[in-house]
C-alpha cells in the first residue's frame, strides 16, 4: 500500500500549476524583540490581521510570562497594532504557545498557566472594539487536572471555540480531552467535553484541532491502532443537539512514530492532515507526509497523500499544514536548500479534483537553523510563515513571513 500511494503522489505532483508565481514576501520582527522570545512560535491570520505569539517572551521582570502581536495589512503591508498580555501576568505561563483567530477576536493558550493546579492550563480571550485589543475573558477546564496543558490547540469559528487539553487523563493517563465553547451573550459558554472513543494511556488526543462549520477534527497523534505512535485524527459533528463522533481517520499505510495528527487543517468536506515523522519509501526516515481524506455521504476516505517533489531524510514535511479551499500550505522545518534546517514552505491546488504542487517558498534570508514553518495558516491569498529561530534579535528571538499568492 505505501508504494502504490507513494506512485500516486509522484504522479499528482507532476501536474504542475500553470501561472503561480510568488510576489509580495514581507518579514516580521518584533520591535522589543529578545533572545529566546520565540516569536513566531505560534501563527493565525483572517482576512486583514495576522496574529503572532510569543511564549517565551518577558513581561517586565516576569520571565516567561508569553504575549502575542497583531498586525493589520494596509496599502503599504502589513503594519503592527497591538501586543497583547495578560493583564496580570505570571512567570511560566507560556501565553501565546498557541492561539487562534477569527475576526475581532483573539485566544491564547496560557498552558503554563497554575490558577486551578500546576501547569493545568487556561484561555485567555481578546476582542477588538473600535481599533482597540481588550482582555475579556479567561477560560479554564471547571475538571482542570495538574499538567493537563489546557490550550495546547485551539480553534475558532465566530461562535464556536475548541480547546485542546492533550494531556488530561479522561480516559486514562495523557489520553487527553477537547473542550467546546459557544459564544452566548458575548460570552464563552461551556457546551461539551469531547474523548476518543477508543481512548488510551498515552493518545495526546487533543495535540491538534480545527473546525468548519459543524465538524470538529481534534488530532491523537500517539495512538497505537495502525502501529506504535502511528497517530489518528477524530471527526465530531454537531446535530443541533450535541456533538457526535463520526469517524476516526487513519493513514492506510500508517507506520510506528508517524505522529499522523500531530497538525490538522479543515476546509469544508475537504481535511488536510499531518504525518511529519513519516519515513518515506526513496526518500528516507522522517521525510514526512501530509495526507488528504474527503466526506461524502457523511463517510470520510483517504483519497491522496502528498509528498514534498524534493523530499529528502529528516525534512519533517508535514510539521505545519494549513487548508482553505482549493489551497493548501505544508511547510518542512528541515528542509536544507537555503542551509541546513533553513525550513520551506510548499504551496498544492486542487486542479481537476487531485491536488497538484505548485511552488515553494523560501524566506529570502534564511539561514541555518530558522526552521521556517515552525508553524502555518493560510487566509485569504496569504500565508503566514513561522521562524520562531530566527535571531534577529537576539539568538531564538524568532520573525514571521507573510507571503502573498498571487496567480
Amino acid at each position: 500500500m505505501r508504494q502504490r500511494l507513494t506512485v500516486k503522489a509522484a504522479f499528482v505532483l507532476s501536474l504542475l500549476v500553470a501561472g503561480e508565481s510568488l510576489a509580495g514576501q514581507q518579514k516580521l520582527v518584533a520591535s522589543d524583540g529578545q533572545a529566546e522570545d520565540q516569536f513566531g512560535y505560534s501563527v493565525a491570520i483572517d482576512g486583514r490581521t495576522a496574529l503572532v505569539g510569543a511564549f517565551r517572551a518577558d513581561e517586565g521582570e516576569i520571565q516567561d510570562s508569553g504575549s502575542a502581536y497583531v498586525y493589520t495589512l494596509d496599502s503599504e503591508g502589513w503594519r503592527f497594532e497591538a501586543k497583547l498580555v495578560a493583564g496580570a501576568p505570571l512567570e511560566g505561563d507560556t501565553l501565546g504557545g498557541n492561539l487562534a483567530l477569527k475576526n475581532d477576536t483573539a485566544v491564547l493558550g496560557v498552558i503554563g498557566r497554575d490558577d486551578v493546579a500546576e501547569n493545568a492550563g487556561a484561555v485567555l480571550v481578546f476582542e477588538r472594539e473600535s481599533g482597540k485589543w481588550y482582555e475579556k475573558q479567561w477560560l479554564m477546564a471547571a475538571d482542570a487536572k495538574k499538567g493537563d496543558s489546557f490550550g495546547q490547540s485551539i480553534a475558532l469559528t465566530d461562535n464556536t471555540l475548541v480547546i485542546g487539553a492533550p494531556r488530561s487523563d479522561a480516559s486514562a493517563v495523557d489520553s487527553g480531552s477537547a473542550y467546546v465553547y459557544q459564544r452566548m451573550n458575548n460570552q464563552w459558554q461551556f457546551q461539551a467535553k469531547l474523548t476518543a472513543s477508543d481512548g488510551a494511556e498515552g493518545d495526546l488526543f487533543g495535540i491538534s484541532a480545527t473546525i468548519d462549520g459543524n465538524t470538529i477534527l481534534v488530532g491523537a497523534d500517539l495512538n497505537d491502532e495502525k502501529a506504535e505512535k502511528a497517530g489518528a485524527v477524530y471527526a465530531f459533528v454537531y446535530d443541533g443537539t450535541q456533538w457526535y463522533q463520526q469517524a476516526k481517520l487513519m493513514a492506510e499505510d500508517g507506520g510506528a512514530v508517524d505522529i499522523f495528527g500531530v497538525r490538522v487543517s479543515l476546509s469544508g468536506d475537504t481535511a488536510l492532515i499531518s504525518a511529519r515523522r513519516d519515513d518515506v519509501e526513496g526518500v528516507g526516515v522522517d521525510a514526512g507526509s501530509a495526507y488528504i481524506f474527503e466526506r461524502s455521504k457523511g463517510q470520510w476516505s483517504q483519497t491522496q497523500k502528498l509528498l514534498a517533489p524534493d523530499g529528502k531524510a529528516d525534512d519533517r514535511f508535514g510539521r505545519g499544514v494549513a487548508l482553505k479551499g482549493n489551497t493548501a500550505i505544508i511547510s518542512a522545518m528541515h528542509n536544507d536548500e537555503k542551509d541546513n534546517n533553513a525550513g520551506a514552505l510548499y504551496v498544492y491546488k486542487k486542479v481537476a479534483g487531485d491536488w497538484a504542487y505548485s511552488s515553494k517558498i523560501l524566506a529570502v534570508d534564511g539561514m541555518a537553523g530558522d526552521r521556517l514553518g515552525w508553524n502555518v495558516a493560510l487566509s485569504e491569498g496569504h500565508a503566514i510563515i513561522a521562524s520562531p529561530n530566527r535571531a534577529d534579535n537576539g539568538k531564538n528571538s524568532g520573525a514571521v513571513y507573510i507571503q502573498r499568492l498571487v496567480k
